[in-house]
């Protein structure tokens, strides 16, 4: 038992280094065209894509307090900031489990039954795959490149699959089917609409202010033009999603999706930037998302800190005085 946990640990830091040493590879590979598309970017460009990238974390967060609200626990917004985006920091971890069980974990201080955490958790990335999924399937064929029609030009073709996985219904059937198998917590409610609802139009937020974020690393490279701006939004969906299903799939290595997120990126901008530029632009991306969930943790945290010490487990924060929150709601 011992020996299997240091070959997996080996293997995770071989991958993270392996990708980092691929990254460090192609940026000195090209470092002439690289250092003339950072300069092209400038300053104002990093600045812009970063404060569009935590408008676009701080989204998600919403998305998820929204979710959990709806499952039963409402919370403030402090102390949801305070659970949701200290714990983001736990998928720079190697393996895919760790935001999931400090949700869980922080939770508990301020209220939230750990299953609840868990079920929240589990349909947040759901939704979020699922809209990720179903942006970049309804933008990337609009941007009119032949290529990128060639790559991506069969994704409308699962639109109908993914909205028909956000129904409410079939949402519960996952959570119930997961709570069968198990067996912890209680059997989940079925999430309202008047919950499902704000949490789709948080998470449409979430992909349009990535997409910006994006759009301020490649228009100074290739124009500013409509088509720039949609494979900005689509190129992010895909690669982020593509990143997030690597990084639970290979769960002992690909933290946070690195290396796959970094590679549909390149493959989705490669046919409008030039390996330089491109490269640029991943490099930027990927510090822009690592400078948000750090800003967001701090800011979490910081916020949670003010509301005070924690509470009873079933009295979560932002509930009436002295009235633990509802058990899960159920829908017509």
């Amino acid at each position: 038992m011992k020996r299997s946990r240091v070959v997996v640990a080996a293997l995770r830091w071989l991958f993270i280094g392996g990708v980092v040493g691929v990254i460090t590879w192609q940026v000195a590979r090209q470092w002439d065209a690289v250092r003339d598309a950072m300069a092209a970017i400038g300053p104002w460009g990093v600045l812009g894509s970063v404060a569009a990238t935590v408008v676009g974390l701080g989204a998600t967060g919403v998305a998820w307090r929204m979710l959990l609200a709806g499952l039963g626990s409402p919370l403030r917004s402090g102390a949801a900031a305070g659970i949701f985006f200290v714990a983001q920091l736990g998928k720079y971890l190697p393996g895919s489990v760790w935001p999931y069980v400090a949700q869980a974990r922080i939770g508990r201080a301020h209220g939230v039954p750990a299953s609840r955490s868990a079920t929240a958790g589990v349909l947040f990335v759901l939704l979020h795959c699922a809209t990720g999924a179903v942006v970049a399937a309804a933008t990337l064929p609009l941007v009119g490149d032949r290529t990128i029609e060639e790559r991506f030009g069969w994704l409308p073709w699962v639109i109908p699959v993914f909205l028909v996985l956000l129904h409410p219904r079939v949402v519960h059937a996952s959570l119930a089917r997961l709570h069968r198998v198990t067996g912890r917590g209680t059997p989940p409610g079925r999430l309202p609409w008047s919950a499902l609802l704000p949490a789709l139009a948080a998470l449409a937020v979430a992909w349009i202010a990535y997409g910006a974020a994006l759009f301020l690393l490649v228009a100074p490279l290739a124009g500013a033009s409509w088509q720039a701006a949609v494979l900005s939004v689509g190129g992010f969906a895909l690669a982020w999603t593509v990143g997030f299903v690597a990084a639970a799939v290979l769960v002992v290595a690909a933290p946070a999706g690195l290396g796959v997120r970094e590679l549909a990126l390149y493959s989705v901008l490669a046919p409008v930037l030039a390996g330089g530029p491109a490269t640029a632009v991943v490099v930027f991306s990927r510090v822009g998302q690592l400078l948000g969930d750090v800003i967001w943790a701090a800011a979490g945290g910081a916020w949670a800190r003010r509301l005070g010490g924690p509470v009873p487990e079933g009295a979560a924060v932002g509930a009436p005085s002295g009235v633990p929150p509802a058990g899960p709601p159920t829908t017509r």
